[in-house]
C-alpha cells in the first residue's frame, strides 16, 4: 500500500455496477456503486471480465501523464493491460464537457479522487481461479497497487428438484452456450448446458458440457484452455439469465407467448374445479406460477417423517424452507359474517401440525427430505386455497390482511394476479 500511495494510484476493487449521479437538484455528484469486492466468485472459468467496473483512487496529478497498469497471475504471466490518463477541463456555458472519452468527475485540488472505469467489451480473460495482481508500470519496475482473488464456486447438481426451482425463475435460461476460440487460428470449441439435452444443438456442433474433454488445444497449439471447471459447473449459469457476451449466449426459458399459454391453461384448470392432486401436478410442472417464492430446490409430495405429506416444498436462497398445502379451488374461505370457514381452518391446522413436527424433529425432517442442514435456517408454511369470487370485498381484504404468524394465505386468484404482473413485465427481462 505504501508503494502504491507513493505513486498516486490505489486499486479499490471490482464492482458489479457504478454510476456517477447527481445529488438531488444540485451540481454535486456522487458514486452509486454495487458489489465492490476484491474476491470474485464464479461457477465457470475461463471468465471474461465483460461489464465489470474497476475502482481506483488517485491523486489528480498522478494520471495527467498516461499511466499503464498490468494484470498478472501468480506466476507473473500477463493477462491484460489497462491505460489510465486524465485531462483537466473547466466547464462553462460555451464549452460543455463531453463524455465520449471516458467518465468525468469533479476532483479536489488536494486529496484523492475516486473513479470507476467500465471494462465494457474487454478482451481480458481470467483462465483459471487464483490471485491476480494489478501493477503500475514505470520505467524502473512494476509497483503492485492491488490484487483480486478469483474463486470457483460449485453450483448445486442439476437434480429434478433443482430443475423445478429453475423453472420457477422468470429470467431463467433454457440453454447456455459457450464458444471458445483462438486469436491466431480459426479453431473453435463449442459446448452447452441445458435443462434437457437437445439433439438440435448437438447437430449444430454444440457439445454437451458433461462430455467435453479436459482441455481445448487449438490447431496452431498457441491456445490451451482447461475445460475441467466448465465440464463440472456450466449448468450453474442456467438459474438466472445473464447478458450475452462474445463467448456466452443465453436462451431464455420463458417468452411472453409461452407465459400467456401457461396462463390460459391455468385459468381453464381453475374453472374446471380440479382436485388437489391435479393442481399439485400442474403447479409442479409449471412452477413459474410460484415465482414469488424464489427457489433453490422445489420438491413435490414431500413426506415429513411418517406424519404428513406436503403438496410442495421449497428451499429459498434466503435459507427458508416453505411447506405448501394446496386446497381445492372450491374450498370455502369465509362464513357470511366474515369469520374463517371450517374448511380453511382445517388447512391452517394441518400446516401448523407440519411446523410443530419440524420444530421438534428439525434435523430428522431435513435428512428425510435430503436437504442439506446448512441450507435451512427458517421454516414457514403457505396455504393456497379457494377463489376470490363470491365474498364481500371488505371481508376478503381483512382475511388476507390477517397475521397468521408463520403461515401465509393465498388464493388461486392471488397466484393468477401475480402471474399477470409478471407477464406485463416480461418484455423488460
Amino acid at each position: 500500500m505504501t508503494d502504491s500511495l507513493s505513486h498516486g494510484v490505489v486499486f479499490l476493487g471490482l464492482c458489479e455496477r457504478a454510476a456517477y449521479v447527481r445529488e438531488g437538484n444540485t451540481n454535486i455528484f456522487k458514486w452509486n456503486i454495487l458489489g465492490l469486492k476484491y474476491i470474485v466468485l464464479s461457477h465457470i472459468f475461463p471468465l471474461r471480465l465483460v461489464g465489470w467496473n474497476l475502482g481506483f483512487a488517485f491523486l489528480p496529478t498522478s494520471v495527467i501523464d498516461e499511466q499503464r497498469l498490468r494484470i498478472t497471475d501468480e506466476t507473473g504471466d500477463e493477462v491484460g493491460t489497462i491505460t489510465l490518463s486524465a485531462k483537466v477541463t473547466t466547464p462553462d456555458a460555451k464549452n460543455p464537457m463531453l463524455k465520449q472519452d471516458g467518465p468525468m468527475v469533479f476532483s479536489p485540488e488536494r486529496g484523492w479522487t475516486v473513479i470507476f472505469l467500465s471494462l465494457g467489451e474487454t478482451d481480458i480473460i481470467i483462465k483459471k481461479p487464483g490471485v491476480y495482481y494489478l501493477s503500475l508500470v514505470t520505467a524502473e519496475e512494476l509497483h503492485v497497487i492491488g490484487q483480486i482473488h478469483f474463486v470457483v464456486i460449485d453450483p448445486p447438481p442439476l437434480t429434478q428438484e433443482r430443475i423445478a426451482a429453475i423453472r420457477s425463475e422468470p429470467d431463467a435460461a433454457k440453454h447456455v452456450r459457450l464458444e471458445l476460440g483462438c486469436k491466431k487460428c480459426p479453431s473453435k470449441f463449442r459446448t452447452y448446458a441445458s435443462l434437457e439435452r437437445t439433439n438440435k444443438l448437438e447437430e449444430e456442433g454444440w457439445r454437451w458440457y458433461e462430455l467435453i474433454p479436459d482441455e481445448f488445444i487449438c490447431d496452431c497449439k498457441s491456445t490451451r484452455i482447461d475445460l475441467s471447471i466448465l465440464r463440472r459447473n456450466l449448468h450453474g449459469l442456467l438459474g438466472r439469465r445473464r447478458r450475452d457476451t462474445a463467448e456466452l449466449n443465453f436462451v431464455p426459458l420463458y417468452e411472453k407467448n409461452s407465459l400467456e399459454s401457461i396462463r390460459t391453461d391455468f385459468v381453464n384448470l381453475l374453472n374446471s374445479k380440479p382436485n388437489e392432486e391435479i393442481l399439485q401436478k400442474f403447479l409442479y410442472e409449471n412452477s413459474i406460477l410460484l415465482h414469488q417464492f424464489p427457489s433453490e430446490k422445489l420438491f413435490p409430495k414431500s413426506q415429513i417423517l411418517t406424519f404428513f405429506v406436503t403438496d410442495l416444498a421449497i428451499v429459498t436462497p434466503q435459507k427458508e424452507l416453505i411447506l405448501i398445502e394446496l386446497e381445492k379451488t372450491t374450498t370455502r374461505l369465509m362464513k357470511k359474517d366474515g369469520g374463517v370457514a371450517a374448511q380453511l381452518n382445517h388447512a391452517f391446522d394441518q400446516v401448523r401440525g407440519w411446523l410443530q413436527v419440524v420444530d421438534e424433529h428439525r434435523l430428522a425432517v431435513l435428512d428425510s427430505l435430503k436437504i442439506e442442514r446448512e441450507m435451512v435456517s427458517k421454516v414457514s408454511g403457505v396455504v393456497i386455497a379457494g377463489r376470490d369470487i363470491g365474498y364481500d370485498a371488505q371481508h376478503l381484504r381483512r382475511l388476507k390482511g390477517t397475521d397468521w404468524g408463520r403461515i401465509t394465505l393465498l388464493t388461486y386468484d392471488d397466484l393468477l394476479f401475480s402471474f399477470d404482473v409478471l407477464i406485463r413485465g416480461i418484455d423488460v427481462l
